[in-house]
């Protein structure tokens, strides 16, 4: 089967993927994660209780080992507080945090490493370590955030995107979006994902530049996706409303990826889930050579440790 993906420049092109499931749950990820070899995950900035506790349980369960990349001492003394044993594990001892992220980094594109880790470092600052033209790890002309949640309201899991990094996507990033964004569901098994185009309301509205968006994207076929929009986030979970509103859709009530309009309403959208609604999460990016963990310094060590077995989940083997 064939299915969306994107190039090294990030426009559509076909792939293809022969597994398929339903993700009800972000431990789903870590079955996932059992049937691929071990990984190691470069870890920058380790200097992180969360990052390092996440690496402990994940190591625990035979999915990863880790490199450690930051501030030995703090590494170390962390450890020990954890009563995590790390004198097998191998630390990079780099405290400038530019640095770190740098050679984890290098530590990745090299192929010594699978996956990049978030540790206790800003995300510009990790993020630059990441597009840099010369020594990133970017391959394609757009990098975003991919964030799966888990919500106690919703039927199964669902991505949104991007709630991180591209401030105003304009209709063409929104493509490379969705292409980028349906590949990863394609690669964690998710055969014909169910997308819908976010905005305020679901018609056309000249005035509201994401229906306008929605709409013309909308209407482009699709290889292995169902994609709608202009969708309300009424009609995009809840599929009674689509009933009540006389919306025939296949996507309302089901989907399984939300793109937002722009990044103040996706960031605001996935607090409000996360800080008021209960849910959990799992956050990677695309548009990356490697599978890159892209979780927040704030982020508990269980969200820390679903991100790393949602990256294992996205590797080739």
């Amino acid at each position: 089967m064939t299915g969306l993906t994107s190039d090294t420049s990030g426009e559509a092109t076909l792939g293809t993927r022969d597994i398929f499931i339903m993700l009800e749950k972000l431990s789903s990820f870590v079955e996932l994660a059992r049937s691929k070899r071990p990984k190691i995950v470069a870890v920058a900035a380790a200097e992180d209780s969360h990052a390092l506790e996440a690496i402990k349980w994940i190591g625990n369960d035979g999915l990863a080992e880790a490199i450690l990349i930051g501030c030995r001492d703090k590494i170390i003394s962390l450890a020990e507080n954890l009563k995590f044993d790390i004198s097998h594990v191998e630390i990079i001892d780099l405290p400038d945090k530019t640095e770190a992220c740098k050679e984890a980094v290098r530590v990745v594109k090299s192929g010594q490493a699978d996956i990049l880790m978030k540790g206790l470092v800003d995300s510009a600052i990790y993020l630059r370590a990441i597009l840099n033209k010369e020594t990133g790890i970017a391959a394609s002309r757009l990098v975003t955030q991919l964030a799966f949640i888990e919500s106690p309201h919703y039927h199964k899991l669902f991505a949104i995107t991007d709630a991180g990094i591209t401030i105003t996507p304009d209709q063409r990033d929104k493509a490379t979006m969705i292409a980028q964004s349906v590949n990863v569901l394609h690669q964690v098994g998710i055969a014909v994902p169910k997308v819908a185009l976010i905005a305020a309301v679901e018609h056309i509205t000249p005035a509201i530049a994401a229906t306008v968006d929605a709409a013309a994207l909308s209407g482009i076929a699709y290889d292995n996706c169902i994609v709608e929009g202009p969708l309300s986030i009424d009609l995009a979970f809840n599929k009674e409303s689509c009933r009540h509103k006389g919306l025939h859709s296949q996507v309302g009530g089901d989907i399984d990826l939300a793109v937002l309009p722009d990044i103040n309403s996706a960031n605001v959208f996935y607090k409000t889930v996360m800080q008021l609604g209960g849910a959990l999460s799992a956050s990677t990016l695309t548009g990356t050579a490697k599978p890159v963990v892209f979780t927040s310094r704030s982020d508990t060590a269980k969200t820390k440790y679903f991100a790393i077995a949602c990256a294992i989940s996205q590797c080739k083997d």
